[in-house]
C-alpha cells in the first residue's frame, strides 16, 4: 500500500468515527508526533523541533551581531586555565 491509500485509509477511518473520545486520543497523539523531540541540549534536556528552530535562529542572530568566540580566541583562554 503506498502512501497516498495509507493517508485514505486513516482520513476515511477518522470521518467514520463516532465516539468523541476517541477523537481526543487522535488529537492527542497529533500534539505528541507534532511536538516530537529532535535534539537534547548538553545537559540532556529535550528540545522539539520548534524550540531548536527558535535556538537556530538565536545563534544565527548572535553570529550576525558579533557576539560568538573564535577558534583562535577559545585556546588562547584555554592556555589561561
Amino acid at each position: 500500500m503506498d502512501l497516498a491509500a495509507k493517508k485514505n485509509e486513516i482520513v476515511d477511518w477518522i470521518l467514520h468515527i463516532e465516539d468523541e473520545s476517541k477523537l481526543k486520543k487522535i488529537i492527542a497523539l497529533k500534539s505528541v508526533i507534532e511536538n516530537e523531540v529532535v535534539a537534547h541540549t548538553i545537559t540532556g534536556y529535550p528540545i522539539d523541533k520548534k524550540g531548536y528552530i527558535a535556538m537556530v535562529n538565536e545563534a544565527d542572530e548572535r553570529i550576525s551581531s558579533g557576539e560568538y568566540t573564535t577558534v583562535e580566541n577559545l585556546e588562547k583562554e584555554i592556555e589561561n586555565w
